[in-house]
């Protein structure tokens, strides 16, 4: 599955070039080309056509996270593909996406890919509250109290 998750992030990056004239990369300034996009896809496209564009989205979104801070794609049972950037970090682009393309507001695969060194850095932080020698908190990353 890996492989066809490569295959659409670089389907994303030939249409974006040979449709709109866009050369897009696996980094920030590609996730906010691809966020602008969603953004009229979300006015525009059809219903069929929005319940196809996350696993081609997301998977550009995914890469240009895995490709920028590091880590692998993982498949969960419970919720699907995800890429895991460390032990207390993991996005899931395709989720994400699907989110973007739902609402307007509060949704955006910019805020998440921008977000990700926040979370790396509260991650660490916990690892170094809880010790070596204990385990950490079950406690998702983002809830604070």
């Amino acid at each position: 599955m890996e492989s066809h998750i490569l295959a659409n992030a670089e389907l994303v990056r030939k249409v974006a070039f040979d449709q709109l004239g866009e050369s897009i990369q696996f980094y920030e300034a590609g996730v906010r080309w691809l966020d602008k996009y969603i953004d009229v896809q979300r006015e525009s496209a059809s219903a069929e056509v929005k319940a196809k564009l996350p696993n081609t989205l997301g998977s550009f979104l995914g890469e240009s996270i895995r490709q920028t801070y590091g880590g692998q794609w993982i498949e969960d049972p419970e919720y699907g593909w995800m890429v895991r950037i460390d032990e207390g970090v993991s996005v899931f682009p395709f989720n994400k996406v699907t989110k973007h393309l739902s609402n307007e507001d509060g949704d955006s695969v910019l805020g998440l890919f921008t977000a990700i060194p926040g979370m790396l850095e509260y991650a660490a932080k916990q690892r170094q509250e809880v010790g070596s020698d204990s385990q950490p908190s079950n406690r998702p990353w983002w809830k604070f109290w």
